[in-house]
């Protein structure tokens, strides 16, 4: 009786195709979970980006609007290192207020010093109308303004779509160009915006994904400047 001889693969053939099937599954997993770190990034940048251009388009038209004689900058309060908890530019019929995001992402660190606030709830940046600048005008006890009404103001920052943290105001600079003391005037204007999660950052930048407390896909800062005219 002739037995037919029948092929098949051996078990070191066999453990070898599962070796590769399985480094190919893993690079593939690999692959995907990097694509979508960067696309919870790049969602982060695009936020950040998108916030500071509407920004920089409500503020230049504020700013044309103003005289150049009623600005006020004795509220500019950077950088966020300090012990400044809230920091404003008054134009004479709006005023802009920011709350530094060291103590929006860490309340326990305020100490006696106090957040801006609509209807009782901290904001990133509020824009409001300020006929006569009163949010930059100190009363009896030395302090500023600490809160506004709903209907005077509007949030001009909103939350990351990610949900991890919230875009806040990390410095503001404004230095006048022209050297006149008319109504009309010329500014230079600097602001960053950045993700409020502190921990995460350092001068001004984000930490390297190597180092602890890294959350470099949630994480974006970018600083913007623009030249805004006063038309008195």
């Amino acid at each position: 009786m002739i037995r037919g001889y029948k092929k098949g693969f051996t078990l070191i053939e066999l453990m070898l195709a599962m070796s590769f099937i399985s480094v190919l599954l893993l690079s593939i997993a690999m692959v995907g979970i990097q694509a979508g770190k960067m696309y919870s990034r790049g969602i982060v940048l695009r936020d950040v980006n998108q916030a500071g251009r509407d920004i920089s388009d409500t503020i230049r038209r504020d700013f044309l609007q103003a005289n150049a004689e009623k600005i006020d900058t004795t509220g500019l309060r950077v950088p966020n290192n300090s012990n400044w908890s809230t920091g404003r530019l008054c134009l004479g019929s709006h005023s802009y207020v920011w709350n530094n995001p060291k103590y929006l992402d860490d309340p326990s660190l305020l100490g006696g010093n106090s957040l801006f606030k609509v209807n009782g709830n901290p904001v990133n940046l509020v824009r409001v109308v300020d006929a006569d600048s009163g949010l930059c005008k100190k009363d009896a006890s030395g302090k500023y303004p600490e809160t506004v009404d709903l209907a005077k103001s509007s949030n001009l920052l909103r939350s990351i779509n990610s949900g991890d943290g919230s875009i806040g105001v990390h410095e503001v600079t404004l230095e006048k160009i022209t050297s006149d003391n008319s109504r009309e005037a010329l500014y230079k204007l600097t602001f960053t915006l950045g993700t409020s999660k502190m921990s995460e950052i350092r001068d001004s930048s984000c930490k390297a994904p190597t180092e602890d407390d890294s959350n470099f896909e949630f994480c974006a800062i970018n600083k913007f400047e623009m030249i805004v005219r006063t038309n008195g």
